[in-house]
C-alpha cells in the first residue's frame, strides 16, 4: 500500500476506529477525508473529530455515494466490503481521480 500524502483527497467506505481516523487526518494536512456511515455511526463519531477541519462524515452506503467524478485520490475498502467489490467497483472507479488508487483495507489505514 502506498503511503498517504499530505494532500491526498481519501474516501473511507466505513468510519474506521478513533486513533485511525485522527492519524489520517493528521497526515492530509492539506488534503480531506471522506469517511461513509450510518446516521447512528456518524453522530457517535461526530464529536471525536471537530478539532479536524479536514475529515467530512457522511450518510451514504458504498453502492451510492453522493460526490462528484474524479473527486478522490485514494479510496480505501474495508475488509467487510470485500465480498461487494465486484458490485461497487463502477461506483469507486466515477470517484477515483486519475491515477488514483483503490486501497484494500486490512488492519489500519495509517
Amino acid at each position: 500500500m502506498n503511503a498517504f500524502r499530505g494532500d491526498d483527497r481519501v474516501l473511507l467506505l466505513a468510519i474506521p476506529a478513533t486513533s485511525e481516523l485522527a492519524a489520517l487526518a493528521r497526515i492530509l494536512i492539506r488534503g480531506v477525508v471522506v469517511a461513509l456511515g450510518t446516521p447512528e455511526e456518524i453522530a457517535a463519531a461526530r464529536g471525536q473529530f471537530a478539532e479536524f477541519d479536514n475529515v467530512m462524515l457522511l450518510d451514504a452506503g458504498p453502492d451510492r455515494i453522493p460526490w462528484h467524478d474524479a473527486s478522490f485520490s485514494k479510496i480505501v475498502v474495508p475488509r467487510q466490503y470485500e465480498r461487494i467489490l465486484p458490485h461497487i467497483s463502477g461506483e469507486l472507479h466515477r470517484l477515483l481521480a486519475p491515477g488514483g488508487e483503490i486501497i484494500q483495507k486490512a488492519a489500519s489505514v495509517s
